[in-house]
């Protein structure tokens, strides 16, 4: 026979339920790099409302430069190179909020910033930074443009638009080779990703241009993105329209046909 039930006992029956839904959170201390530059991802700091979180950086900081939003986070301390705040209330879901500090030695990166981002399970009660990696970055970006001025070789720039029925981009000449940037366009097949490509003369008999490299920039879910292909300059001989043809592992395939390659600043003058 069934029991009613009592007060007692439907008060235990929800304290076991919000306990097993209020899952404890593991405190934890973890390494993370800066952004290398303002518009890179910035780290994440998982934080909850109450818990007061470390930052310690490995150089010394502007203690008056501190960026945060005072209505949801507290700044208990700066240090020479440390930094101690605790957030008010918990950031939702989709929320990240930011925290931003600069260096005091005016070195790149010039800032250290971090996203504030809740977690169900964790939270982050001492950051370590390590600003030597992100310097690192920023002198690969710095070497990136001595690569660019040596593949110009003193040669000026050819650009042209690239437009196609399966794609839009630019075409570029370098002093030593090619660089087509392109965008496929929704309509040209369902997005996916490439890993090579070919590109040959347009007109008969057609002259095949060795491809140097494929670059893939994702888009969003469910877009194409951007394609890069550097490429060797073609001779004078194989015209100026190619189709360019991209190819994944999974056999997938997109041809772009008619695309446009700057001519070279001598052909330029010989056709005047």
């Amino acid at each position: 026979m069934l029991q009613p039930v009592t007060r007692t006992w439907g008060l235990l029956c929800l304290l076991a339920v919000t306990a097993a839904e209020a899952q404890p959170l593991t405190a934890r201390s973890r390494q993370v790099t800066v952004a290398a530059s303002p518009a890179g991802p910035l780290p994440e700091v998982r934080v909850a409302a109450g818990v007061k979180t470390t930052v310690l950086l490995d150089a010394p900081i502007d203690k008056g430069s501190v960026q945060v939003d005072a209505a949801r986070v507290r700044v208990v301390d700066v240090g020479a190179s440390s930094l101690i705040f605790e957030t008010l209330v918990a950031p939702s879901d989709k929320e990240r909020w930011v925290i931003r500090v600069r260096y005091a030695n005016g070195g790149r990166p010039e800032w250290a910033a971090f996203a504030l981002v809740a977690h169900p399970t964790e939270v982050d009660l001492q950051i370590e930074e390590q600003l030597a990696t992100a310097q690192a970055r920023c002198e690969g970006g710095r070497a990136e443009v001595w690569v660019l001025a040596d593949r110009l070789g003193g040669h000026a720039v050819q650009a042209q638009n690239l437009e196609a029925d399966a794609a839009t981009g630019s075409a570029y000449r370098l002093g030593d080779g090619l660089l087509l940037v392109v965008e496929p366009k929704p309509k040209a097949s369902p997005p996916w990703t490439p890993t090579t490509a070919k590109l040959r003369s347009w007109k008969t008999p057609q002259e095949e241009i060795k491809v140097r490299a494929v670059h893939v920039r994702p888009g969003a879910p469910g877009e194409w993105g951007t394609l890069a292909v550097e490429a060797e300059l073609p001779s004078p001989a194989a015209g100026g329209r190619f189709n360019l043809e991209f190819r994944g592992e999974g056999g997938q395939s997109l041809t772009i046909e008619r695309v446009r390659i700057p001519p070279a600043q001598q052909e330029k003058e010989e056709a005047k």
